[in-house]
């Protein structure tokens, strides 16, 4: 039996493997729980595109697009 995959909103099979695998990676990543660099809750979320606010505390930081801490270029 084939294994179950995870749900990917907006992308169906036309789009093909690597694009579907690129999204998933990308999508597990902004969707991740982060602790909050102040109050140390796990409630940091992204409000817009590179800003990040904590629920707990309304603590306001600015951060990549996907992610808190951008991505390092090799």
């Amino acid at each position: 039996m084939p294994k179950a995959k995870e749900s990917l909103r907006g992308l169906g099979a036309k789009y093909g493997g690597t694009v579907r695998k690129r999204y998933a990676r990308v999508f597990r990543t902004l969707k991740a729980a982060r602790e909050c660099p102040s109050c140390a809750s796990m409630k940091l979320k992204r409000s817009a595109s590179g800003i990040w606010k904590c629920g707990s505390c309304g603590f306001t930081v600015a951060g990549g697009a996907y992610d808190v801490a951008p991505a390092k270029k090799a």
